[in-house]
């Protein structure tokens, strides 16, 4: 299998800004012991490479067996898992925080999926986050008011996505499951994925600054990724 998706070192990315916010909160997720993390798709063990070691416990799955050998680097244990047919499997301990990072638009039925794994893993209740691509992004507006729609090998027309979401539609999927929405985040398009140019300390790295302020700004319109995170209650 060709490596079709890498780690992003880009600061505003998904991978960044997920890894960034665990950091922040780990002693408020787990005082007194390391932070135990499911990362659902965790693909090669990128969010692992991003999180210190003595400060996270990190459990894995994913469906392809040659993205869990890689991803086993980087994590506590890693298992191969289609999260669409449960039972899922068990690890050693339950999750303080389960992840969904650029998952849920590859599955055929996300609710569902979405729906089993924090019934399965989050009895006590517990954080949950997720991120998708906004198939309303001004790229892809742009492109249907000329008639083009033609799927690409990576991006928000990867040709291995079944469903498509938008800042709305994520929204009220998160919160069809019984998750309670702390914050939502987005990413600007990736633009140091384009050329070297628009990375931190080249020519045009303001423009990435400025892409990424009217992301932020306008998430509905110019976000590439809709990142929420939000609380599970725990089940009486």
């Amino acid at each position: 299998m060709t490596e079709r998706y890498t780690l992003k070192l880009d600061r505003y990315s998904s991978h960044q800004q997920i890894a960034a916010w665990l950091k922040s909160h780990e002693h408020e997720l787990a005082p007194d012991r390391p932070c135990i993390v499911y990362d659902i798709g965790c693909a090669r063990g990128f969010l692992g490479q991003l999180l210190p070691s003595e400060s996270f416990v990190l459990y894995g799955m994913d469906f392809d067996q040659e993205a869990v050998d890689a991803a086993r680097s980087y994590y506590d244990l890693v298992q191969q898992v289609d999260i669409e047919l449960p039972p899922f499997p068990k690890f050693p301990q339950l999750p303080d925080v389960l992840i969904l990072a650029d998952v849920l638009e590859h599955t055929r039925y996300p609710e569902i999926c979405l729906r089993n794994l924090v019934e399965t893993y989050l009895p006590s209740g517990g954080r949950v986050i997720v991120s998708v691509p906004n198939i309303a992004n001004v790229f892809i507006r742009w492109s249907l008011l000329w008639g083009r729609f033609e799927y690409t090998e990576r991006g928000i027309l990867d040709r291995t996505h079944f469903r498509f979401f938008t800042r709305n539609s994520i929204l009220k999927l998160f919160q069809s499951v019984g998750l309670n929405v702390v914050q939502i985040a987005s990413t600007p398009i990736p633009l140091p994925l384009v050329s070297l140019i628009f990375e931190e300390g080249q020519l045009l790295s303001f423009l990435h600054q400025i892409n990424a302020l009217a992301a932020r700004m306008f998430p509905a319109f110019f976000g590439y990724q809709i990142i929420l995170y939000g609380d599970y209650p725990a089940k009486s």
